[in-house]
């Protein structure tokens, strides 16, 4: 018999926004980081009730795991949790929601409970330890009581609980989820909802979670939608996607490969045979009143990758120059209303010879 009593320095009442599902979350991080198959149960029971059993074949816990901060975790970049705070927190919560709890920990039994302390003046979390009856590989979490509300929870957030998850599309660094609307999973954990067409489950040395595990750096996860997008070669199908101006792929503007570029000056053509890009509504309107009639405005991110294309530039190099009447036009609807009234006939009288002017070549 073991016998012993493990005092823990966390108040009954730490994080108080947690609730069950905060919890069971933590349980099932801890089970997915872990070096063995991802394997789970649950049991309705005799009441109703149900009972999640969460079961990693190789780990074991020591008593210094116990301790805050301490982690074998904190290192490793393809693991979710790296603070060394999970399970013990999600002790503490499903003790307090009354859930019964309890780890077979190899031959050893850990039950979680409140402990009025003296020393601190308040309830704290203990790990009552006990061996057990018979010897128990590995490591098992037991969370008991949980509805059946509770259990769909549990599953949603957690794809490999899940039988269906739809089309994917696989990359070196991760999957893109497309009929998960903006959900954003890390190693199979769901992690929030966010603003993206499709959803994704990131492998979690690609993408750093803030301390809560909830949050991602917009900036990060919208860099990685655009390279998990251009790792997939449907090179078309984001070409349609940026100009479009899906979130996925709004990144694209910083840096794309020529292909993308390419896709992309394909679809503008397809669109617009003859027409010249303007990158912005000032240039367009600049363009416009320089003579030329084809002029297309589409967008900033769209536009730059058209112009940047190898196809587009190529238009561009042996496209004619506007003619110098057309210049001189383009800066007088600019400037009139700033000259000088006395000084205005003499320029239109310029304005019309330049009709007859032509470029002259260089030798």
């Amino acid at each position: 018999m073991f016998g012993k009593t493990y005092e823990l320095s966390l108040s009954k009442n730490y994080v108080r926004h947690w609730g069950i599902a905060e919890a069971v979350r933590e349980l099932i991080q801890n089970a997915l980081d872990s070096e063995s198959p991802f394997v789970y149960e649950i049991d309705r029971e005799d009441d109703g009730l149900f009972t999640l059993s969460l079961f990693s074949e190789f780990a074991t816990l020591t008593p210094q795991s116990l301790l805050m901060g301490a982690t074998t975790k904190a290192e490793a970049a393809d693991k979710i949790g790296s603070f060394g705070e999970g399970y013990k927190i999600a002790l503490l919560v499903l003790t307090r929601e009354g859930l019964p709890t309890e780890i077979w920990n190899g031959d050893r039994n850990w039950r979680p409970f409140f402990q009025f302390s003296r020393k601190y003046d308040d309830d704290l979390l203990c790990i009552e330890e006990s061996s057990m009856p018979h010897p128990h590989k590995g490591l098992r979490f037991l969370v008991s009581g949980l509805n059946s509300d509770q259990v769909e929870e549990v599953r949603t957030s957690c794809l490999q609980m899940q039988d269906q998850i739809g089309a994917i599309r696989s990359t070196p660094k991760g999957d893109i989820l497309l009929e998960r609307e903006g959900m954003l999973y890390v190693g199979g954990l769901f992690i929030c909802k966010t603003e993206m067409k499709f959803g994704y489950n990131v492998k979690p040395e690609h993408i750093r979670l803030e301390r809560d595990r909830k949050t991602v750096d917009s900036w990060d996860f919208q860099s990685l939608t655009r390279d998990m997008w251009f790792a997939t070669g449907e090179h078309d199908r984001i070409a349609q996607m940026i100009e479009a101006g899906v979130p996925d792929v709004e990144y694209a503007r910083f840096h794309s490969p020529e292909m993308v570029k390419e896709a992309c000056y394909r679809l503008f053509r397809s669109k617009h045979p003859g027409a010249i890009v303007a990158e912005s509504n000032t240039e367009l309107q600049e363009l416009i009143a320089s003579g030329m009639k084809e002029v297309i405005y589409v967008g900033a991110g769209y536009g730059s990758l058209v112009r940047s294309s190898r196809g587009y530039r190529s238009e561009v190099a042996v496209a004619p120059p506007p003619r110098p009447a057309e210049r001189m036009k383009a800066w007088w609807n600019k400037a009139r209303y700033h000259m000088h009234a006395d000084h205005r006939p003499s320029f239109e009288a310029l304005l019309k010879e330049s009709e007859n002017w032509t470029l002259a070549r260089k030798a």
